[in-house]
């Protein structure tokens, strides 16, 4: 019925409105029915295909919606391949490419990644290519991220620096957002826990209406204020990230990480018994959506938590399903850029690792909101 009586333009239309709301003003914490939205969309998207109407966009948008449930998932990887496959321009072939090289870097397959962006890096030789190039250096940046950060740091830099010229051109603004997160991020790594606030709050106000998005903007300022700033802003940035992640549906890699950052806050204000089970919680979603690499980083918080409390059984076991998970998921890949990508994810990971502020100076957040508001608890 709905095939015979609709024309391909509205099903087109149908189909980004239903992405465009499910992405930008979520669902609800109260929506279930994520797998029946699933399949809709995509025999909507199979309609349009038989009917010979661009399908690529559609695909990447489902596969966009798939990284909600699940980051790592082959559903997600194959809809991007066939969006490959099915796109017409240089236009839809880059974005494309683009978002394929980013579903490789989140499962550890740089040099996928890195072939993808090699056959990208062609089509932007192509002056009229040229304002896909911020986000072309920020998914190259990615690649880098885990074994080269000062290389990383160096196409975020570039993403910027192309991007901010073109910021009212509709798809520019995330990549800009997008590398300057991960700036803040390599800042706060090093330490400089001010620039790295105030990174996260350009990136915040650069982006776009994505929420997902926005939920792990508020995720990384509690990372940040939990050890170095006040209970009540660190608490604050929670449950915004919470309620964000709840909205919008968030059910992979982001709730899994965000199950970690409350266990640190839980550390923080002694409540022990609370930030293991976070963990826990955290470790069997990440096992559950496939997520080798925020288990491995919820893993080593485990163990940290474990010394503290002086509970030393158990640990022979932890340390070696860490291991596996790593030997199984990185080594096997490209052993030398994991011995490499071992060294700086060790090195990445002390600042969530240390106990709380020692004695330092308190950081005031910069992002301008009330903290004291009950907005992020309604």
């Amino acid at each position: 019925m709905v095939e015979s009586s609709l024309t391909a333009e509205m099903i087109g239309d149908l189909l980004t409105l239903a992405f465009e709301t499910s992405l930008t003003v979520g669902a609800g914490s109260r929506f279930r029915e994520y797998e029946e939205f699933r399949q809709s969309t995509l025999a909507l998207i199979e309609i349009l295909d038989r009917r010979g109407a661009p399908v690529s966009g559609h695909l990447l948008s489902a596969a966009r919606f798939e990284a909600l449930l699940a980051n790592g998932d082959r559903t997600r990887r194959d809809l991007i391949t066939r969006a490959v496959a099915a796109s017409r321009t240089a236009d839809e072939r880059i974005r494309a490419l683009l978002t394929q090289s980013r579903a490789r870097t989140d499962v550890s397959d740089y040099r996928g990644a890195q072939q993808a962006l090699a056959e990208c890096a062609e089509l932007l030789e192509d002056e009229t290519a040229a304002e896909w190039r911020p986000e072309y250096q920020h998914s190259l940046g990615l690649t880098y991220y885990y074994s080269d950060p000062v290389q990383a740091a160096h196409h975020f830099e570039e993403s910027v620096r192309l991007g901010r010229p073109l910021l009212d051109r509709l798809g520019t603004s995330q990549p800009v957002a997008s590398s300057l997160h991960f700036l803040g991020r390599a800042a706060a790594e090093r330490g400089e826990f001010d620039r790295a606030l105030r990174l996260y709050v350009e990136a915040e106000a650069t982006s776009d209406d994505y929420l997902s998005g926005h939920g792990f903007y508020h995720q990384r300022m509690a990372e940040v204020l939990i050890d170095h700033g006040s209970t009540e802003e660190a608490e604050f940035h929670l449950r915004r990230s919470q309620q964000t992640f709840d909205q919008v549906g968030q059910q992979s890699h982001g709730m899994a990480l965000l199950f970690g950052t409350w266990s640190r806050f839980y550390v923080r204000t002694g409540q022990l018994g609370r930030a293991e089970k976070a963990l826990a919680e955290g470790i069997d979603k990440s096992r559950r959506e496939k997520g080798p690499r925020v288990e491995l980083v919820l893993l080593a918080q485990k163990l940290h938590l474990r010394l503290r409390q002086r509970r030393l059984a158990g640990l022979a076991l932890l340390m070696a399903r860490a291991a596996w998970l790593y030997l199984r998921e990185e080594l096997v890949r490209n052993p030398l850029q994991a011995v490499r990508q071992a060294i700086v994810v060790a090195r990445q990971s002390r600042h969530l690792l240390r106990s709380s502020n020692s004695g330092g100076r308190v950081l005031v957040c910069p992002c301008g909101e009330d903290h004291r508001s009950r907005a992020a608890d309604e």
